[in-house]
């Protein structure tokens, strides 16, 4: 984390019990994803069902990623917070707010780094450049006063960085194919994200063109889904920030299948009790692979989501066409 951005994080250093300062800032993990999990229901402009709202919101308590996530006291919630607000805050037209949030995402790169690229290749390309008056003034104000702090911050920052990027640890989509196809999985894995580096190229640009709300929002939740099948190196808590592009398909099945609300319980329940039985049952039994497994199977299943419910997410709603669907 650039140390400048570790300046939020020193209020908890004057807590003289390290208990105490863990369990506040866990406090506030959690207020971060009931937030997380509301702005995300908001975010798709859908009339969430009475049931599906406490649904939804167990869900994304009780699903092995986030539980994981909390138990680590892992950022990851706080980051998939800002994230929803970015896009919040662009939905409404208030620039510099996203802006300065950007400026306090910059950290966890495997995470954020392609919904990162995509949000300020729009802003330049569609010259809404308030969103970079807003980063830049309170990146200026988070730097000034790191400087005095610790001046010569930057060059460690880069060199743990690059050591980050050696380092043998977490899970990624090579890891994953090599473990489950250790004949030719560094190669299929290989062929994954050249696909994935061309659609999200592809859909970048088909949204930057169109200038599309509905086309921005699809496109964003797919550069979110997309980074743990980039190769880089992730932990599983960091898959919490599915929240967001699921929120967005749960919403569009509802909206387009008479059969939505019964896909619906069975996507949540697919997708809550599948990790947990792989952690309980099957790690024991098969070890690694169930581990590449766990990791694997959320941003595919996401994926492939976005891209089944994304002619009607990217289209504003037809009813004769709508009805010829149903």
């Amino acid at each position: 984390t650039p140390f400048h951005l570790l300046l939020l994080y020193f209020p908890f250093s004057l807590l003289s019990d390290p208990l105490l300062a863990r369990a506040i800032y866990t406090l506030i993990l959690e207020w971060a994803l009931f937030a997380l999990v509301v702005l995300s229901l908001r975010l798709t402009d859908w009339t969430v069902p009475r049931w599906f709202a406490p649904l939804f919101f167990l869900f994304c308590v009780a699903n092995f990623y986030t539980y994981q996530s909390i138990l680590d006291a892992s950022p990851i919630l706080m980051l998939a917070f800002f994230f929803v607000c970015i896009l919040f805050t662009l939905q409404n037209g208030q620039d510099e707010v996203a802006g300065a949030l950007i400026s306090f995402s910059l950290y966890y790169w495997e995470v954020g780094l392609p919904f990162l690229l995509f949000i300020a290749w729009y802003a330049y390309k569609t010259h809404r450049t308030r969103i970079f008056a807003g980063f830049g003034m309170f990146s200026f104000i988070t730097i000034m006063a790191s400087i005095p702090i610790f001046p010569d911050w930057f060059i460690p920052y880069l060199r743990a960085g690059m050591n980050n990027l050696r380092a043998d640890f977490g899970y990624s989509i090579f890891s994953a194919f090599t473990e489950l196809l250790p004949s030719f999985g560094n190669w299929l894995a290989w062929v994954v994200i050249v696909i994935l580096i061309i659609a999200l190229g592809s859909e970048w640009n088909a949204a930057i063109q169109r200038d599309d709300p509905r086309r921005f929002y699809w496109t964003a939740c797919l550069s979110l889904a997309a980074a743990p099948l980039l190769g880089f190196r992730t932990q599983r808590e960091n898959l919490a920030v599915l929240i967001i592009p699921l929120a967005l398909i749960f919403a569009i099945i509802h909206d387009r299948w008479r059969a939505g609300n019964l896909l619906i319980v069975l996507f949540l329940l697919i997708w809550l009790l599948v990790p947990w039985v792989l952690v309980l049952y099957g790690i024991p039994a098969y070890g690694e692979i169930v581990n590449q497994l766990i990791f694997l199977l959320p941003p595919l299943f996401t994926v492939v989501g976005l891209y089944w419910i994304r002619w009607w997410a990217i289209r504003p709603p037809r009813i004769w066409a709508d009805a010829v669907v149903r």
